[in-house]
């Protein structure tokens, strides 16, 4: 296989590949992961920069979250037929775009509300399969549209990002997915059929967690709520129960990789700072390591943070914000878990 198609694969098989090469073989593996991961960090800059440009700042986020949904699109369907794939995506895009304008209108517990019905939604459209990562996908995209939300004249602004993510998004679900799946209904795959299914539990438990740790944040008043949702989501992804040691790690990503992000900008000569968050992106690209990945991910976070509050503020809130988030959804797994343990205890006295 050629460098391009070797480029083709996911990181993850690239490495796995790494691992039982050698020589001259691992050293073209190796090149293949990073050129790949450079080139994917070049089109993400410039892909964002054109929302960014057209639509502008505040709804670049929208080409944040919409790049993470098209790549997705290349490899992951929703496990039913294609035109209802696609009206499943346009539904999902639209309530990332329609809720972003109704959370600065609503009070903290319709928010709330509106979170846990329209996640739910989401994910139970796009998430049949949680091990094929869309979970993380449209909930990251979801937060972190809506964690920026606009009015006035940007509103406008806003609906046509969401738009132009519904076309670039559909053209490249349909080219890569419309063979799949041909005669599976949507009802057969979103239909909730029993509390005794675990992806069902487990979306449940997501959508509550992420949802209350925004709540958290809204009620504490503080900057960069969203934060709080990404540290909720990332600890509920795995469907194990292993989420003590995954807060863990977590945590300790966020408060090294906090500090490291204050340390080499405080030594950084102010015309490179440009560079800290690109070289940032592309060591995540390259580890497979969850608490490599909590470290890096702090300095796409803060680069643009530290402009907005300060450094040592901004740094300050990311791990506080991180810690509630890992607080709450760590609150809301256990209470789930007591939950469904009553929930079978009861069943089995009965019987």
């Amino acid at each position: 296989m050629g460098l391009y198609g070797l480029m083709q694969l996911s990181p993850g098989l690239l490495r796995e590949k790494i691992s039982h090469a050698d020589g001259q073989d691992r050293k073209r593996l190796i090149w293949a992961l990073i050129i790949r991961d450079g080139a994917l960090l070049a089109f993400a800059i410039v892909y964002i920069a054109c929302f960014s440009i057209l639509f502008g700042p505040a709804s670049s986020y929208v080409g944040v979250g919409s790049f993470c949904i098209l790549l997705s699109s290349r490899a992951v369907s929703y496990e039913y037929d294609i035109k209802a794939e696609l009206l499943a995506l346009i539904v999902s895009l639209s309530l990332m775009g329609i809720n972003s304008v109704l959370v600065p209108v609503l009070s903290v517990f319709e928010v709330f509300v509106l979170n846990l019905v329209s996640l739910f939604l989401i994910i139970r459209l796009t998430t049949a399969k949680p091990l094929y990562g869309n979970g993380g996908v449209y909930t990251f995209s979801y937060v972190l549209i809506t964690g920026i939300p606009v009015t006035g004249t940007e509103i406008g602004h806003r609906m046509a990002a969401i738009g132009l993510a519904m076309i670039l998004c559909g053209l490249v679900f349909w080219h890569n997915q419309r063979q799949k799946n041909r005669d599976v209904k949507i009802s057969e795959v979103v239909k909730i059929k029993s509390m005794h299914d675990p992806i069902l539990r487990w979306q449940i438990r997501l959508v509550v967690g992420v949802s209350t740790a925004i709540l958290i944040g809204q009620l504490l008043n503080v900057n960069r709520t969203m934060w709080l949702g990404f540290a909720a989501m990332s600890i509920l992804l795995p469907q194990n129960n292993q989420l003590r040691e995954r807060a863990s790690l977590r945590l300790g990503g966020v408060i090294i990789g906090s500090i490291m992000f204050a340390l080499i900008l405080s030594v950084t000569p102010i015309k490179w700072f440009f560079l800290v968050a690109p070289i940032a992106g592309l060591g995540l690209g390259l580890t497979p390591n969850y608490f490599m990945a909590s470290i890096f991910n702090c300095f796409g976070a803060l680069s643009m943070a530290y402009t907005l509050f300060g450094l040592i503020p901004a740094v300050f809130l990311r791990i506080f914000n991180n810690g509630i988030g890992i607080a709450a959804a760590l609150l809301v797994a256990g209470l789930g878990r007591f939950l469904w343990n009553h929930h079978r205890c009861s069943k089995c006295a009965e019987q």
